[in-house]
Parts: structure tokens; sequence; C-alpha cells
């Protein structure tokens, strides 16, 4: 009996171990093309609008760095695990997880109560104005309603494969 339980306990250990990288590469992921693809390539915002455009480029690289960072840990995790710890589901439901979760949070948090950007700000009327927000600009909020949905579905998958190994590590 012992024996059962210590090794419910290592699993149970592992899959919060496997878990929890899997967020940080979600997090480190999602932040990574966030800043490639809507703040660089399409300039369609920037991390803190409502402030002069070298604030724009300290506030999208300071960003970036932080983005980064937690990638290269959650890399770190997975390289310096043990052989087979990690179930491949675990980490996958945890990058999910990770992943959507960042962009809820920065469309729910960011965007819509902390005004600090919009996810288009080019279709506002005064793009450069540091007053946007939902209600000044609502031509975006066909761009908000798509962010957070999606961060939702990302992160409803990342709880079905989290569940669905953890109900295979039961069996």
């Amino acid at each position: 009996m012992a024996s059962r339980h210590s090794t419910s306990g290592t699993t149970t250990r592992r899959s919060t171990a496997a878990r929890f990288t899997g967020i940080l590469l979600g997090i480190g992921i999602a932040g990574f093309i966030d800043e490639t693809l809507f703040h660089q390539l399409l300039q369609w915002h920037t991390f803190y609008w409502a402030t002069d455009q070298h604030g724009r480029i300290l506030s999208d690289g300071l960003f970036h760095a932080a983005s980064t960072i937690v990638l290269l840990w959650g890399t770190y995790r997975l390289w310096n695990r043990e052989p087979d710890s990690y179930r491949t589901h675990m980490v996958i439901g945890g990058i999910l997880l990770g992943g959507g979760g960042f962009n809820a949070y920065d469309g729910i948090v960011q965007h819509l109560i902390l005004h600090l950007h919009l996810v288009n700000e080019g279709v506002c009327a005064s793009p450069q104005s540091g007053d946007n927000s939902i209600l000044t600009c609502p031509a975006d909020l066909p761009y908000e309603v798509v962010w957070i949905v999606l961060s939702l579905v990302m992160v409803g998958g990342g709880i079905a494969l989290s569940r669905r190994d953890a109900h295979a590590e039961s069996s």
C-alpha cells in the first residue's frame, strides 16, 4: 500500500511539473506571437499606447524581454526533466492553458479594464490619442471578441487535455 501511495504521489508531482512547464511555454509562446505578429509585423498595437514613441518602443521591448525569459524558463524545464517523466498531453494541455490564460488576461484586463491597448488600434478614429478603449473605438470590438473567444477556447482545450491525462493516470 505504501509503494502504491508513493507511486501515485510521484505521478501527481510529475503531472504538476509537466503542466507548469507547459504553462510557462504557453505564456512565452503567446507573448512571442503577440509581440512579433501584432506589435511588430502588423503594428496593430503596442504594450502601452498612452505615451510617446520612445515609451511605446520601450514598453514593447520590456514585454518582449519578459515573455522571452518565461519561454526560456519553460524550455529549460522541459530540457532538464528526467527522461519519460512528462506526459505529452499534460505539457500540451499546459501550453494551451498558459497561452490561452495569457491572452484572456491580456484581452480582459489590459484591453477592457485598464485600457493599456486594444487588439487593433489602427481601426480607431485617432489611434495615437492614447485614450483608446472599447467606448471610444467601437470598431475594435470584433477584434476583441475574437481575441477573447479564441483565448477561452485554448483554456478549455488545455483543461480537457489535462483532465484526459489525469483520467488516464488514475486508470
